[in-house]
């Protein structure tokens, strides 16, 4: 036994004296919730008052306002009933003695062989033995309890888990178990008991609650998973590598192996292969707060490319305005072909029917006719 029994007994009074304080700060809450259920019935007896008047003077319309606020004052009722009985059933609970929390601390010690006391800190621990879980080796852990914060019971600092070799998670230094960050325990469905361990002054079972906290994994709710805890597990593959080969993604805020992962080619930023799109005009993989879009198509490209006017909808309108303006040519030049060819026509049969033949002068030579 490291503490000597003068010291243990100082530490029992201590103790026992830090509870009587709770229980007072418990007794004033209880005055504190029964000063609320009393000002709603000094309320009832107002609109008691009210109605009773009402009556008197026939007054129907006040009088069915008035039983709208007693309806409201009596669905309140029960409510405060219910804090004030809360608040009475927690101060209900004993003071130990300082035999009986003496006690407590001769069971600890037997139970963790190592019953400390901290006088700097006011924190009396035990340390636990190596914990390892799902083959992952934790080290030893010591469990300390705050004494002055027992008058007060705030939970959150009442006690602390202490690594004493530790074996954080490689994501996380503040993580030195799955249940624990900052040396603070999630003890989860075991709160409870141990709030309740604490409060009655019962002090080896609190350690004992703690321990089996410490001892056991709940997959569903661990500061860090046991299957991450040597890396960091890839969102997209689920490769689990260490926190310094993996790509964080400002986009979808997610951590990548370098598989999963590129760059952005405008803004150099790490972004995951899910995020990145290639820019229809120049083919470049760009993030999505790198792109914008095209008033024209609507389409998404890369702001280079829309500030240089690169969208494809561009060129294709142009390669449509040449066309067209192709197709407009082609059909003037057919339009000039055809008149020519009309005029050309309509001249020979014009020169036709006005000059003779040479059938017509043979004719004339043969009847002797003067073509004079």
């Amino acid at each position: 036994m490291n503490l000597s029994q003068r010291q243990l007994i100082r530490i029992a009074s201590d103790i026992r004296d830090q509870l009587l304080k709770l229980k007072q700060t418990k007794q004033r809450e209880v005055q504190s919730k029964q000063t609320g259920l009393i000002e709603q019935m000094e309320r009832l007896i107002k609109i008691r008052r009210k109605l009773n008047l009402c009556d008197i003077r026939n007054w129907q319309s006040t009088g069915e306002k008035v039983l709208k606020q007693a309806e409201s004052a009596l669905r309140d009722i029960p409510f405060h009933i219910q804090q004030t009985e809360q608040a009475i059933q927690a101060c209900n609970i004993a003071v130990p003695s300082v035999a009986e929390v003496y006690r407590e601390l001769i069971q600890a010690d037997e139970e963790f062989d190592n019953l400390v006391f901290h006088k700097q800190g006011d924190l009396l621990g035990v340390t636990t033995d190596a914990i390892e879980l799902n083959d992952v080796y934790l080290g030893e852990f010591e469990i300390q309890l705050h004494l002055p914060s027992l008058a007060e019971m705030r939970y959150n600092n009442i006690y602390r888990i202490y690594a004493m070799d530790p074996h954080p998670a490689s994501s996380n230094d503040c993580v030195t178990h799955p249940h624990v960050s900052d040396e603070r325990l999630c003890a989860g469905d075991a709160g409870a008991a141990i709030n309740m361990a604490l409060t009655a002054g019962r002090i080896c079972d609190f350690f004992l609650l703690v321990r089996s906290v410490l001892t056991n994994y709940n997959p569903e709710s661990p500061y860090v998973a046991l299957d991450s805890w040597f890396g960091t597990a890839c969102y997209e593959c689920g490769y689990v590598t260490g926190s310094d080969e993996t790509c964080w993604c400002d986009c979808c805020e997610h951590e990548y192996c370098c598989e999963c992962s590129s760059y952005c080619r405008r803004c150099d930023e790490s972004t995951c292969l899910s995020c990145l799109d290639k820019c229809p005009a120049c083919d470049d993989l760009v993030c999505p707060n790198c792109k914008s879009v095209c008033p024209e198509c609507g389409e998404q490209l890369c702001q280079n490319c829309l500030d240089d006017m690169a969208c494809p909808c561009i060129e294709e309108n142009k390669e449509n305005e040449n066309d067209e303006s192709k197709n407009e040519e082609n059909e003037e030049a057919a339009n000039v072909t055809r008149i020519d060819t009309n005029e050309k026509r309509d001249g020979n049969f014009n020169v036709a029917c006005q000059t003779p033949g040479p059938a017509e002068g043979v004719i004339e030579k043969i009847l002797g006719i003067d073509a004079a």
